[in-house]
């Protein structure tokens, strides 16, 4: 089989992982926020409010010097605490183009059962990536309690989120030096340039 790699005219042979290349993130703002399950946030809306309460940790990187070309496994580490004793965590990759545009990557989320305040350390998938970034691209990593409609709110209460009558809100803290973006990076240079019908024999 063959791979496309989205954002460049270029075939890959199927099972193609680049290496391994933590991405360095600054923290923008809400390293403490609160995830409202009566105001999630949204999964078809890539704005982000700046206004009030924060709803979500937000972390970016610098421009991207030259093309990056992602493909394989994306992941993100945490060091982080709530205050209920159910929380989902879900992660959001988005691409932030020179021009201005905002283009979803990849979201992952995982639902953690801790006690109440205890600081945890764990990973959320992103899934696999197959895609070229330009140079002048940032990354921006958004980290939120709900990804609402495509994933059920999450109560806080420990209940099904399907029957649950009752909807707490969620103080969440993350340690902004505890998150890491874990992308899989082809050489700049890349072997691989046959035709799909090449790869495809």
């Amino acid at each position: 089989g063959a791979l496309a790699l989205g954002g460049a005219d270029r075939w890959l042979p199927a099972g193609t992982d680049g290496e391994p290349r933590p991405q360095p993130l600054r923290p923008l703002h809400g390293s403490a926020f609160t995830a409202d399950p009566e105001r999630p946030v949204r999964s078809d809306d890539l704005t982000v409010p700046t206004a009030g309460t924060p709803d979500r940790c937000l972390l970016v990187t610098p421009p991207l010097p030259r093309p990056l070309d992602a493909v394989g496994p994306a992941r993100v580490r945490l060091r982080a605490t709530a205050d209920t004793p159910s929380a989902d965590w879900a992660a959001r990759l988005v691409a932030l183009t020179p021009e201005g545009r905002a283009e979803r990557l990849a979201v992952g989320v995982v639902r953690r059962e801790e006690p109440p305040g205890r600081e945890a350390e764990f990973a959320i998938g992103l899934g696999r990536l197959a895609c070229r970034l330009r140079a002048g691209t940032r990354l921006r990593l958004e980290i939120a309690g709900h990804h609402f409609p495509a994933h059920a709110r999450n109560p806080h209460t420990g209940d099904d989120p399907v029957t649950a009558g009752r909807l707490l809100p969620s103080r969440r803290e993350i340690a902004p030096e505890g998150a890491a973006l874990l992308l899989h990076v082809l050489p700049s240079r890349p072997t691989t340039t046959e035709p799909a019908e090449e790869i495809l024999r």
